[in-house]
């Protein structure tokens, strides 16, 4: 019966309740400058389509204050190491981000 409690109180809460998507941060934008917020969401897809063109070129994007975006590749290998295939695998890019000092100070910030 707690399971079930448990369950129905983790379902009565939404995905966003946890986290803030693009939509939210556009709201809150557009809220704190006095903006339409359909063009802070605009701006904010514009973004992220920048840094990842940006990455895809080989360049870091850093953002003062707050961390820099980069990308760390694997090689190529044949077979997965979880599962034990033998089949070949491709190399990959993945995206990564380095808080910068003063980003992880402000977020402790009293």
């Amino acid at each position: 019966m707690k399971k079930l409690v448990f369950g129905l109180v983790l379902l009565s809460f939404s995905a966003t309740s946890f986290a803030l998507g693009d939509r939210g941060m556009a709201k809150n934008i557009a809220a704190d400058l006095g903006v339409d917020e359909e063009e802070v969401f605009q701006i904010i897809k514009s973004f992220k389509r920048e840094v990842i063109t940006t990455l895809q070129s080989g360049k870091v994007v850093r953002m003062q204050g707050l961390g820099q975006f980069y990308t760390e590749e694997t090689e190529a290998r044949v077979g997965n190491p979880r599962t034990g295939e033998t089949k070949p695998m491709p190399a990959k890019k993945y995206l990564r981000f380095k808080p910068s000092k003063v980003g992880n100070q402000s977020l402790n910030a009293e």
